[in-house]
């Protein structure tokens, strides 16, 4: 009796050995699924130095928030589990172990026991199939993970360009200060010679003091812009940053909708992760249409008698009988259904990004235009007349109130100058979100 149980248990250690091998080279198959292959003596990239002080330019605040945003990390995290889901996607169903006691009460004929091992098989291609649909998966997940950065990049830009444009604000309100206390020490001294009245004089007061109200404003209008910023970092609100050098550069080429479209349909994430949703509904749709079809399940074991008659071998072939209960039918309208809905979800998403970027773009010419009347045209101008105004009033000719008027014509320009810039940055961030990339 030993020798038969020997026998079996050596015979079952043999197929779970087989299995276990099978399941490992399995395993090494698809063990780099979704890593990019490494040529062969290159070196890895080295990890970038970043000499610009943090919060001077918008690239050393991009590259930071792209390391540390958790929404981008978590989308990262996804499509690696993504990723992971590929490599068992078209391996076999475990294994099952079954023992049949068979039991005669005929004395001439021996019961015995029949330890199976069955495996079953997927015919017809439906192995490639789960594989095609767990890799479209994955490129759409990797879509989605580039829609969530470039709408961090955008948030980013956006919020860099306000910081600048409260900075700059600020340090404008400071000039006007530092104007404004000279026209009060000037109506001053007009006052104690004689030549000019008091009223002038506190009227200069009061605008220095609402300059410096103004410069109150303005600084709380920059601490927040920093603290949203330091949020997109994943940075304590009241962390330091550094003030501000410029805005990013502006592209002097015509944006036409036509080349700006072309560009979002080879570019756009959202509708790579479109249309990685449709080949996915495509191999399911291929892989519901094939459940018609039987799958082959082979078994093989020990066969252990009561006698003391040395085991047999027991083997199995069979097919699964696909029967039209109603199960593969829903399954395939299901499939068929799902990816009408991904086709008509890519053209929704096609036609929302050509909406956007014709407005995106229309906003961006119109700041441009904006722009270039304020800086090139009306601040040279307001800047002439103060000088002039300014110049007559310190030599005792024209009154305050002049020179008051001209400083807050160049003042409200100046902020208004600021306001297009904002706008003209806010328009280009968009139209790179909905091209998926830099102009």
């Amino acid at each position: 009796m030993s020798s038969r149980l020997f026998a079996s248990a050596g015979a079952l250690v043999i197929i779970l050995a087989a299995g276990h091998a099978f399941a490992a080279a399995q395993d090494q198959r698809f063990r780099q699924v979704g890593k990019p292959p490494q040529k062969a003596g290159a070196a890895r990239p080295a990890a970038p130095v970043r000499l610009t002080p943090l919060g001077a330019t918008v690239e050393s605040v991009l590259a930071v928030g792209r390391q540390l945003n958790p929404a981008l990390r978590a989308a990262a995290l996804e499509t690696s589990a993504s990723a992971a889901k590929v490599a068992g996607a078209d391996a076999l169903d475990d294994p099952t172990i079954s023992d049949s006691y068979q039991y005669y009460r005929n004395p001439n004929v021996f019961s015995g026991h029949a330890i199976m091992v069955t495996q079953a098989f997927p015919l017809w291609g439906k192995q490639s199939l789960r594989r095609e649909a767990a890799l479209a998966d994955l490129d759409a997940m990797r879509g989605r993970e580039q829609v969530t950065r470039d709408a961090l990049d955008e948030r980013i830009k956006i919020a860099f360009a306000q910081y600048y444009a409260a900075s700059r604000a600020l340090a404008v309100n400071q000039e006007v200060i530092a104007v404004t206390r000279g026209m009060r020490s000037t109506a001053e001294a007009r006052y104690a010679a004689g030549t000019g009245d008091q009223a002038a004089a506190i009227r200069a007061l009061g605008e220095e003091t609402s300059a410096s109200i103004e410069t109150a404003r303005l600084e709380g209008d920059r601490a927040a812009a920093r603290e949203v910023l330091n949020a997109l970092l994943a940075r304590p609100a009241n962390a330091p940053l550094a003030e501000p050098l410029r805005l990013r550069r502006v592209p002097e080429t015509e944006l036409t909708i036509v080349s700006l479209v072309e560009r979002a349909r080879g570019g756009s994430p959202s509708l790579a992760a479109s249309g990685a949703e449709i080949s996915a509904a495509r191999s399911r749709a291929a892989l519901a249409e094939k459940a018609w079809y039987p799958d082959l399940t082979v078994g093989a074991g020990p066969l252990v008698q009561t006698n003391n008659r040395p085991p047999g071998v027991a083997a199995t072939v069979g097919f699964n009988i696909p029967l039209p209960w109603g199960r593969e039918a829903s399954e395939q309208q299901a499939a068929t259904a799902q990816l009408g809905a991904a086709q008509q979800h890519y053209e929704a998403a096609l036609l929302d990004i050509q909406s956007a970027l014709a407005e995106a773009r229309e906003k961006f010419k119109a700041a441009q235009r904006a722009e270039a009347l304020v800086a090139r045209k009306a601040l040279p101008e307001a800047r002439a007349a103060l000088k002039s105004v300014v110049s007559d009033y310190s030599q005792g000719r024209g009154d305050l109130g002049g020179a008051l008027e001209a400083q807050h014509r160049i003042h409200d320009l100046e902020l208004k100058l600021l306001q297009v810039e904002l706008d003209e940055q806010m328009a280009l961030a968009a139209v790179e979100r909905l091209i998926g990339g830099e102009l």
